[in-house]
């Protein structure tokens, strides 16, 4: 099975290249490509060392459809740019994946910050709740079923949650017992325990029907 992984970046040039080695040590077939939204640093250079580029309007969610459409993979893999994959993750996501019954799934993350906070984060992102599960994890999910589901809502804030509550009607949904390594950027700058209660803001928000829009606003507020 050929995985296709599909970074979105803005701005990212402090953290896409480590994000890009992880990817070149992985086995079997494969490709990846970063979707840029308009970067005014040097990702995108940094980028084409190792492979395409692909120019897209603004906003995670059309990014990541812009490169669903142009790769060949049977299998997505969505990464943020500044999370990095474990060694052996393509050849556990193909071994998950030979079960026709499973669509996608995601791994559980780690930080690359030492607080003893965020390794409980990362503790209960070891259970498959829906609640817990974000696209700083690494969403992967089989090609036909990405089509099924029309891919990610175009929405400015939430699709990776939304599109995984999705997912999840689609088949089983698994959840790799190895971590991706996510960057603590956001919480260093604005205090662990701040940012997680902004997290979980944002995610009753979701669930109690508030605008999109007003939720993004209320979240870009915070930085």
């Amino acid at each position: 099975m050929k995985i296709s992984v599909i970074i979105p970046t803005l701005n990212e040039e402090s953290y896409i290249e480590k994000t890009l080695r992880s990817i070149i040590k992985q086995d079997g077939e494969y490709e990846f490509s970063v979707v840029d939204g308009g970067s005014t640093d040097n990702t995108i250079a940094i980028a084409k060392r190792y492979t395409r580029v692909i120019n897209s309007k603004s906003g995670r969610a059309i990014q990541m459809n812009t490169g669903a459409r142009l790769c060949q993979g049977d299998i997505l893999l969505f990464l943020h740019a500044d999370t990095v994959l474990p060694d052996n993750a393509f050849r556990e996501i193909r071994k998950r994946m030979k079960d026709d019954m499973v669509a996608g799934g995601s791994f559980y993350i780690a930080f690359d910050a030492d607080n003893f906070i965020l390794k409980g984060v990362s503790f209960i992102t070891r259970f498959n709740f829906r609640l817990f599960h974000f696209g700083d994890q690494g969403i992967f999910v089989r090609r036909d079923v990405f089509q099924t589901l029309h891919g990610y809502k175009e929405m400015p804030i939430m699709e990776d949650y939304d599109f995984y509550k999705r997912l999840k009607g689609q088949g089983k949904v698994i959840l790799l017992r190895m971590p991706v390594i996510s960057s603590a950027r956001r919480f260093i700058k604005k205090g662990v325990m701040r940012q997680l209660l902004i997290n979980k803001f944002v995610v009753l928000s979701y669930w109690a029907g508030t605008n999109m829009q007003t939720i993004k606003r209320f979240y870009d507020g915070t930085k």
